[in-house]
C-alpha cells in the first residue's frame, strides 16, 4: 500500500467511521518512511482542514450523489490539486483512478477520472458574494457556527476565529517547575523558545515533541499555552486542598500540583477506569505525589464527597469544543449544531453538583476550550442566579488568534 492510498484508508476511517484522527494515524503509518508519513499527514489533516471548501469545488460536477467513500476520494484528490503544489497533477489523478477501481468493483473508475480531468480543465467554482458564506466556505467551517460567532462575538471577531483555525496549531508544552525552569531548557535545546502566554510555557519547533529527551525524562508535559492559563486563574496554594473535577488526561491536575509545590492535596476524577490510568502515568512521569487519582462520575460528586471540604475546585467542563478546532479537525468534519443540546444541561448538572463541595471563601473555576456564550458566560450568568451565596469574580475569553493558542474560556466563582 502506498502513501496516497493509505491516506485515503486512513481518511474513511476518521470521516466516515467518526475514528479519532490521532490514533489512527498513531497507529497507522508506523511502517512508512518519513517522507511517506509527512505526506500522509498533510493530506489526512489538509483535507478534514478544508472539507467544506474541496467538496464545494466538485459538488455542482455531479447530478447524481456520489458514495460516501468515493466522496472522501474526491475530497482527498482535489485537496492535494488545490494545496499541494509539489505533487504534479497527473500522479494525483492517476493515483485516484486505481484507488477508484479497487473500490464498488470498479464501477466508478471512469467517474472519478472525468471529475478530476473537468476540475484541472474548467475554472474553478465562484464563492458566494454573501460575506457569511463566503468566509464558511473558504474556511471549511459550518455556516450555522460562523452565524453564531457573528451573532455573539462581531464579524470581525469571526473571521480571525475561522481565518486561524485554517494555521498550522504550533507545538506548545508546559515546563515542569519541580524540576527545571525554561531559561535552562531553552540553554539544553535550541528547538524551544519562550511561549507568547503562559509564564510556564514553551514553544517547540524541532520533530515530534512526545519524542524528546525532556519529554522522557519528565522535564516537559504537552499543554496548550491557552490551557495552562486555567491552573494559573485557580491559583492553588500549598497544603490547600483541590479537586479536579474532570480531570483526565491528568494536564492540569499536573500543573496544580506543581503551583502547590506537590505540597497539599489534589484529588483529579474521571468517569472512565482507562482514563484514570492516564493520570497514574503523568504522574509517574512527573514525579508528583500530591495528586490522588479517582473513578467518579462528576455529577454525582456532592453524594461522594463531604460538602464544604474543598479551598479550591476546578471543573474544566466537557464541551463542543469550538476552541480546539486548529488543533482537532475531526471536530470540524463532524461537528453539529445539536452537539450542545447534550452537552449545556451535563454543563449545568456539574456545576451544581461540585459547588455545594466549596468551603465558604473558596474558589471554583469553570473552564471550556470552546467559543461559544451559551456554554460560557451564559451557563455562568444562569448558575450566579440560582446560587446568591456565590459571585464571579473574574471571566476570560482567549481568542486563538490572540497568541496563536488555542480558545478557551475561564470564570471564576467565589464562594461567599
Amino acid at each position: 500500500m502506498n502513501a496516497r492510498e493509505k491516506a485515503y484508508e486512513l481518511l474513511c476511517e476518521i470521516v466516515l467511521k467518526k475514528k479519532y484522527s490521532n490514533l489512527a494515524l498513531r497507529h497507522g503509518i508506523n511502517d512508512f518512511s518519513a517522507l511517506d508519513r509527512s505526506l500522509i499527514v498533510s493530506i489526512v489533516y489538509g483535507t478534514m482542514q478544508n472539507y467544506i471548501y474541496v467538496r464545494y469545488l466538485w459538488e455542482d460536477f455531479v447530478s447524481k450523489k456520489l458514495p460516501n467513500d468515493m466522496a472522501v476520494l474526491m475530497d482527498m484528490s482535489i485537496y492535494q490539486l488545490v494545496f499541494l503544489d509539489k505533487l504534479p497533477n497527473y500522479a494525483i489523478v492517476s493515483e485516484a483512478v486505481d484507488i477508484a477501481s479497487k473500490k464498488h468493483k470498479g464501477k466508478y473508475k471512469s467517474v472519478i477520472n472525468a471529475l478530476l480531468r473537468r476540475f484541472l480543465r474548467e475554472e474553478r467554482r465562484e464563492v458566494s458574494h454573501d460575506p457569511l458564506e463566503r468566509l464558511s466556505i473558504t474556511t471549511s467551517h459550518p455556516l450555522w457556527l460562523v452565524k453564531m460567532w457573528e451573532r455573539q462575538y462581531g464579524f470581525e471577531t469571526a473571521q480571525k476565529i475561522c481565518d486561524n483555525d485554517q494555521q498550522i496549531p504550533v507545538q506548545a508544552c508546559r515546563v515542569n517547575t519541580l524540576f527545571t525552569d525554561r531559561e535552562t531548557l531553552m540553554k539544553e535545546n535550541e528547538h524551544f523558545q519562550l511561549g507568547k502566554l503562559s509564564r510556564d510555557g514553551l514553544i517547540y519547533d524541532g520533530e515530534a515533541l512526545a519524542q524528546t529527551k525532556e519529554y522522557n525524562e519528565g522535564k516537559i508535559t504537552i499543554q496548550d499555552e491557552a490551557s495552562q492559563c486555567v491552573a494559573f486563574f485557580l491559583d492553588p496554594q500549598p497544603n490547600e486542598k483541590v479537586l479536579d473535577v474532570c480531570a483526565a488526561p491528568g494536564t492540569k491536575s499536573t500543573h496544580l500540583a506543581q503551583l502547590m509545590h506537590d505540597q497539599g492535596e489534589i484529588i483529579a476524577c474521571d468517569i472512565h477506569k482507562h482514563r484514570v490510568e492516564l493520570i497514574e502515568s503523568s504522574l509517574k512521569r512527573l514525579g508528583i505525589h500530591c495528586v490522588q487519582p479517582m473513578v467518579n462520575d462528576g455529577t454525582k460528586s456532592h453524594e461522594v464527597f463531604e460538602h464544604e471540604s474543598f479551598d479550591r475546585i476546578l471543573l474544566d467542563a466537557p464541551c463542543s469544543g469550538y476552541g480546539v478546532l486548529k488543533r482537532k479537525n475531526d471536530i470540524k468534519v463532524h461537528m453539529q449544531s445539536s452537539d450542545m443540546d447534550e452537552i449545556i444541561p451535563l454543563q449545568q448538572e456539574l456545576l451544581e453538583s461540585v459547588s455545594v463541595l466549596l468551603k465558604k471563601g473558596g474558589r471554583l473555576v469553570y473552564s471550556t476550550c470552546t467559543l461559544n456564550k451559551k456554554e460560557n458566560e451564559k451557563q455562568i450568568e444562569n448558575f450566579l442566579k440560582k446560587h446568591d451565596d456565590f459571585i464571579c469574580e473574574k471571566m476570560r475569553t482567549i481568542f486563538p488568534y490572540e497568541y496563536d493558542s488555542d480558545g478557551f474560556f475561564m470564570a471564576r466563582l467565589i464562594k461567599k
